[in-house]
C-alpha cells in the first residue's frame, strides 16, 4: 500500500484550508465619517419635518445611507426616528454600546442628536460563523481522507493478512488441498503466491512421506515374515538336539530355544504392528514379584558376568514380557560397550522400587547422558559398534508406559542404568 498519495492529498487540504482562513476578510471597526456627515446634514435640513411627525414622507436618506443604522432624538431625549428596531434609543445606551453620537444644530443651537449604530459585534459574529464553516469543511475533508485511507488499508492489508492467517491455520491443521486465493494487485500479492507454493510443496512432500512410510511398512512386514522361517528352523533343530544331547549340553540347548522363542515373539509382534499400523506395542502392567528378576536377568546374561546383590522382596507393577525386553536391552548394551562384570542390585524407597544395573567400563561422555535414551542416538564410543541407537530408547519407552522411568549416569568407574518401577 502506497502512502504517498494520501500524504499529498492531506497536505493539499491543509494548505488550502490555511489559505482560505488567511484570505477570509476580517471585519473592520471603522466609522465612515463622510457618510455620517452627509446623513447628519440631511437630518439637519429635515429636522423640523421630523419633529412634526412626517418622517415617512419628508425624510430624505442620502445615497448609501441605507447601509448604516441610526436613531434621531431631540434635545429632551424623545425618539424622533429609527431605521430599524433594536438600536440604542438614548445617550446612555449608545455610550455603553460604543455608538457614534453626533449633535444636530440649527442656528447655532443643539436641537437633537443622531446616534449611529456600532455594528462591530454583528460583523465579528458573521466572521466567526464563516470561520467555523471553513474549519468544519477542512475537518470534514481530512476525515474523509482518513476514512478512505483506513478503508484502503483494511482492504489491501488487514483483510489479506487475516486471509493469510486463516490459511496458515488450515496448513497447520493439515488441510493442504485448499489453495489460497491470489491477491496479485494487493500489497501481499507476492506473499500469497509464495504461501500457496509452500502449500503445494507441503502437500507433495506429505504424499511422498506417506508413500515412503507405506513402502517401509511393507518392507518391515516382509522382512519380519521372512525372519520367522529361519528362527523356527533354529528352534526345531535345538529341540531335536535336546532329545539326544547329554546333560551338560541340554542347558545350552534350552537357552538357544528360549532366545529363539523370544526372537520369534518380537518378530511376530513387529509383523502384526506393521500390518495393523499400530503406533506402539501393547503394554499391560500387572502385579509382579521382585524375586522373578533373578530369572529374567539370568536369561539375559548369555556371558555369565552378572553378579547379584540382595533384591528385597516386594510386588511391583510391570509387564513381564516387556520387562524381559527392557533388561535384555540394558545388559546387551553393557556387554557391547563395556564387556566387564555387571553388578545388579535393588532398593526400595518412597519413590518406588529401583533396579540398578552397573558395569565397570569407561562410561559415557557427561554431555551425552541426557541424549542416550533418544531415538537413533548413539554415543561417541559407538562408532565402531553395530547398532541403531534404539536399545535404551525402547527400554525407556516401555518403562514409562508401565508407570516407571529410567535414569542413566556414570558410576565412576563404570556406567549405571536405574530402572524405577511403582508398587
Amino acid at each position: 500500500m502506497k502512502l504517498r498519495p494520501y500524504v499529498i492529498v492531506f497536505v493539499l487540504i491543509f494548505a488550502i484550508g490555511l489559505g482560505s482562513i488567511m484570505l477570509l476578510p476580517k471585519p473592520k471597526n471603522e466609522v465612515d465619517i463622510v457618510q455620517i456627515n452627509d446623513i447628519t446634514a440631511n437630518l439637519t435640513d429635515e429636522f423640523e419635518t421630523l419633529t412634526a411627525g412626517e418622517t415617512e414622507t419628508s425624510t430624505r436618506i442620502p445615497p448609501g445611507s441605507e447601509e448604516m443604522d441610526y436613531v434621531v432624538i431631540d434635545r429632551d431625549g424623545k425618539l424622533l426616528m429609527a431605521t430599524r428596531r433594536g438600536l440604542s434609543e438614548d445617550v446612555f445606551s449608545a455610550i455603553g454600546h460604543g455608538d457614534t453620537i453626533v449633535d444636530i444644530t440649527l442656528d447655532g443651537q443643539v436641537v437633537g442628536k443622531a446616534i449611529f449604530w456600532n455594528d462591530a459585534d454583528e460583523k465579528w459574529q458573521s466572521y466567526r460563523k464563516r470561520l467555523q464553516i471553513c474549519l468544519g469543511l477542512i475537518i470534514l475533508a481530512i476525515a474523509i481522507v482518513i476514512a478512505v485511507f483506513f478503508f484502503s488499508m483494511h482492504r489491501k492489508i488487514l483483510s489479506p493478512f487475516q486471509r493469510m492467517r486463516r490459511f496458515a491455520g488450515r496448513i497447520a491443521a493439515g488441510e493442504l488441498d485448499v489453495p489460497l486465493e491470489m491477491d496479485r494487485q494487493g500489497a501481499f500479492g507476492a506473499f500469497t503466491e509464495s504461501f500457496d507454493l509452500m502449500r503445494e510443496e507441503l502437500r507433495i512432500s506429505r504424499e511422498n512421506e506417506r508413500a515412503a512410510e507405506q513402502s517401509k511398512r511393507e518392507l518391515v512386514a516382509a522382512l519380519s515374515h521372512d525372519i520367522q522361517t529361519p528362527v523356527a528352523s533354529i528352534k526345531a533343530v535345538a529341540e531335536l538336539m535336546e532329545v539326544t544331547a547329554q546333560d551338560d549340553q541340554r542347558a545350552k540347548l534350552q537357552t538357544i530355544q528360549q532366545k529363539a522363542g523370544q526372537i520369534n515373539t518380537l518378530v511376530t509382534e513387529l509383523f502384526h504392528t506393521t500390518l495393523e499400523e499400530l503406533h506402539s506395542l501393547i503394554v499391560t502392567p500387572a502385579p509382579f514379584p521382585s524375586d522373578r528378576f533373578f530369572e529374567i536377568i539370568e536369561k539375559a546374561d548369555d556371558r555369565g558376568k552378572v553378579q547379584f546383590a540382595d533384591i528385597p522382596g516386594c510386588i511391583v507393577q510391570a509387564d513381564p514380557v516387556r520387562l524381559e525386553h527392557i533388561i535384555d536391552n540394558i545388559i546387551a548394551n553393557s556387554y557391547k560397550y563395556a564387556d566387564t562384570k555387571i553388578d545388579v542390585s535393588a532398593e526400595i524407597d518412597s519413590a518406588g522400587f529401583s533396579l540398578k544395573i552397573r558395569d565397570y567400563g569407561p562410561g559415557a561422555d557427561p554431555e551425552e547422558l541426557a541424549l542416550l535414551c533418544s531415538k537413533y542416538y548413539r554415543g561417541k564410543n559407538g562408532k565402531d559398534k553395530n547398532g541403531y541407537g534404539l536399545g535404551l530408547f525402547i527400554a525407556k519407552s516401555l518403562t514409562e508406559r508401565m508407570g516407571g522411568r529410567i535414569e542413566c549416569k556414570n558410576a565412576n568407574p563404570g556406567f549405571e542404568v536405574c530402572v524405577w518401577l511403582s508398587f
